[in-house]
């Protein structure tokens, strides 16, 4: 029954199960160190609490080294990319007009037939006409 509102305590509190690493670690330093007298124990709390804070430690150094190297990388990408910005224009300028060539070279292929037709039409018509009579041996006439 005693347990209870401890555990309530513990569990509903909502800290993370770090904050409890230190004074657990202090209890429990001191629980040991008790087997060899009130000395013993204090002894045992001191080493207990350097435990959990060198582990509590380890967590905020990690978190501090990661945001330093995130920080510091992101500046070396920013300024490689600052000298690269200008090749990247470049390349992407000579893609974009090797693009326009190959539109206008499709563009002249496909309406090459149109004009070809366009300035045939009269010897195509004549053709026609020809073919239309059932007159396809005759020779087809000049155009003007």
């Amino acid at each position: 029954m005693r347990t209870s509102p401890l555990a309530m305590l513990v569990l509903l509190s909502g800290c993370s199960t770090k904050s409890f690493i230190t004074p657990a670690a202090t209890v429990t330093g001191a629980a040991v160190g008790g087997i060899g007298g009130p000395g013993g124990a204090a002894l045992g709390a001191g080493v207990g609490y350097a435990t959990g804070e060198l582990y509590t430690l380890r967590d905020e150094n990690k978190q501090l080294v990661t945001a330093i190297t995130t920080g510091d990388v992101k500046g070396i990408v920013a300024a490689q990319m600052k000298g690269q910005e200008g090749k990247i224009k470049e390349v992407t300028s000579s893609i974009w007009t090797t693009l326009k060539y190959a539109a206008l070279a499709i563009l002249a292929i496909l309406l090459l037939p149109l004009i070809w037709t366009r300035a045939n039409h009269k010897k195509i018509n004549a053709i026609f006409k020809d073919t239309e009579n059932g007159k396809a041996d005759k020779t087809v006439p000049k155009s003007e």
